[in-house]
């Protein structure tokens, strides 16, 4: 069974080994960051001090496969999802983390969820879809890159 649970500082080593997984970056279009520097933002979101919300996917079994980050933007949020990849492959993972996030994004005040998805990243591509989140639009983002974005409203809230 899959959870999502706030980040801590004493899960800062795992965090920092799955931000600078290599398909992680590209994803998110983030630089490799170091210890210290992964340390340091780790804080601030366990101490409420960024507009970000962080969770550590947890396996009952396997302890932390994946993370999740959800970013606020007034009455929005904009998921990022990764799941280690070593635990990447048919396991229903990334869908399971995708719908804990957005219900509790949806609980916790968000009118709707936005996901910004690499056009080339098939399984995240059907993974949003498949838990109830609909294709926006397609747009180049930087380096003329092109991506697709997704959303879910909370139907609470219409």
């Amino acid at each position: 069974m899959l959870t999502i649970e706030p980040i801590t500082l004493k899960e800062t080593e795992r965090i920092w080994q799955l931000r600078n997984d290599v398909a992680t970056r590209r994803e998110f279009g983030t630089p490799v960051i170091s210890y210290a520097q992964c340390l340091d933002w780790v804080a601030n979101v366990a101490n409420g001090k960024t507009e970000e919300y962080v969770f550590l996917a947890k396996d009952d079994k396997l302890g932390n496969v994946g993370l999740v980050i959800l970013e606020k933007h007034g009455t929005e949020m904009e998921i990022h999802v990764t799941i280690d990849h070593a635990h990447r492959v048919r396991r229903g993972y990334g869908k399971q983390a995708i719908k804990l996030a957005t219900d509790w994004a949806m609980m916790n005040g968000a009118d709707r969820v936005v996901a910004n998805i690499r056009e080339e990243n098939y399984k995240g591509l059907f993974a949003f879809e498949s838990s109830g989140y609909k294709e926006v639009k397609n747009y180049l983002g930087p380096k003329n890159i092109s991506y697709f974005e997704y959303e879910i409203r909370n139907v609470n809230k219409i």
